[in-house]
């Protein structure tokens, strides 16, 4: 019998694969992947957005993973920066983001360039974790750090040296060593499509182009962002009560329809908002989707050593926060190479992490951890205070006043045609 890998990836997600690759590319094949999803064919509901890909860190990481040059020649929407800005009223506030080093991906294409670049044999497809045992003892007879994976599909895995944690906002790896728990941010987009045979195409395609547009009023926006395809999803982003509306699968078209009209007939959302942009609303394609937006709690961000030797976090699993300064792909990704480079360090040019001491592997997680853990509290204030003043009263009107030295020369043409 073989012996387990010493390396278990829990989640097929950005960060995830992003990692695999990195060991794979480098000569530490000694890993292996678990997944929920049960292929690589994604379902109706696991299509999701449109990523944009930082210079410093998204497309770092990728540099870093030699796969740069294959984004910027097949995926790579360099043209997709831009952001148009309007009123409720439907009177355009400005455009900015042309330019700027941010290029788009879809969601499913970043997740196919990173699947390709790692053998098959790799990932453990339909391997949901249903639970983990965290290590009872502390004897040299443990076989790795002890842990006993438990999968949804009835089986188990244990042995391993390491196990990293990519497996999301509600990670089933964290609690081994943080009681922290995704918060509610009481705000929620709810997401339909518009096809290219939609009634609502043409004006979709004016107003966003091959970008984004974002119609802002009091304490919520209408959004618009097109796809590699051509396609576009339009986004209702509301201030509601978590329960509000819940349906992520095909058997909500009812309830879709329900929510569609509340949205347009209510003045507390839509019912005042200008003509065609409650045109494209009432065309947008259901069955829609809910997108709860949650965080963790800055101060909740790290944990001690000691809590579960051999087992860290990347991304979301470690510091999930709201989207709202589009970074958190991006912060994923660079969790990843950053957890690489000291591993790296570690183990020299020729790893065997098999071998590695305990202690020697601790001091390389702790290393890690201490610039993740700054990093992921960095981002969720950050995303947080973008959150206030994209939903607050005078949203249009706020909006360039958060945005940081680093755009402001974006900005410039918007603030000199009306935005303040």
């Amino acid at each position: 019998m073989h012996p387990p890998p010493s390396i278990a990836i829990i989640g097929a997600g950005p960060s995830g694969l992003l990692f695999a690759r990195l060991l794979e590319v480098n000569g530490l094949k000694d890993y292996v992947v678990y997944e929920r999803d049960e292929s690589s064919i994604p379902g109706p509901w696991q299509q999701g957005g449109s990523l944009d890909l930082h210079g410093p860190s998204g497309q770092q990481a990728l540099k870093e993973a030699g796969l740069f040059e294959e984004f910027n020649a097949v995926y790579a929407r360099w043209d997709a920066s831009r952001v148009h800005i309007l009123r409720s009223s439907g009177e355009t506030v400005g455009r900015f983001g042309e330019g700027r080093d941010a290029p788009e991906i879809d969601r499913l294409q970043l997740r196919q360039l990173l699947l390709s670049s790692i053998p098959a044999h790799k990932i453990r497809w339909g391997h949901g974790v249903r639970s983990i045992d965290g290590r009872k003892t502390n004897s040299p007879d443990d076989v790795g750090n002890g842990c006993v994976i438990h999968f949804s599909n009835g089986n188990s895995a244990t042995g391993f040296k390491l196990i990293v944690g990519a497996d999301g906002g509600w990670s089933k790896v964290r609690p081994l060593i943080s009681t922290a728990q995704p918060v509610y941010s009481g705000k929620m987009y709810i997401e339909g499509t518009i096809s290219h045979s939609n009634a609502s195409y043409k004006a979709a395609h004016e107003l966003a182009g091959p970008g984004m547009m974002m119609a802002m009023g009091p304490n919520k926006s209408l959004a618009l962002q097109q796809g590699a395809d051509g396609t576009y999803r339009m986004y209702f982003g509301v201030v509601v009560p978590e329960d509000f509306y819940q349906h992520r699968n095909s058997s909500a078209t009812e309830k879709s329809e329900a929510v569609r009209q509340l949205m347009l007939s209510s003045e507390k959302f839509y019912a005042n908002w200008a003509p065609q942009l409650k045109a494209i609303a009432a065309n947008a394609e259901g069955p829609f989707r809910a997108w709860s937006l949650h965080y963790l709690r800055p101060e909740e961000v790290g944990w001690k050593r000691d809590a579960a030797p051999g087992v860290t976090l990347l991304g979301d699993a470690a510091h999930l926060s709201t989207p709202f300064v589009g970074e958190g792909v991006n912060c994923a990704m660079y969790d990843a190479v950053l957890l690489f480079k000291r591993l790296r360090e570690l183990f020299g040019k020729h790893p065997d992490i098999a071998s590695v001491q305990e202690a020697s592997l601790e001091e390389a997680l702790s290393s890690y951890e201490e610039e993740m853990f700054e990093r992921g509290r960095d981002l969720i204030r950050r995303s947080a205070e973008s959150e206030e003043v994209l939903f607050s009263d005078n949203a249009v009107e706020n909006v360039f006043g958060f945005v940081d030295g680093e755009h402001e020369e974006l900005l410039y043409d918007v603030k000199a045609s009306g935005g303040k």
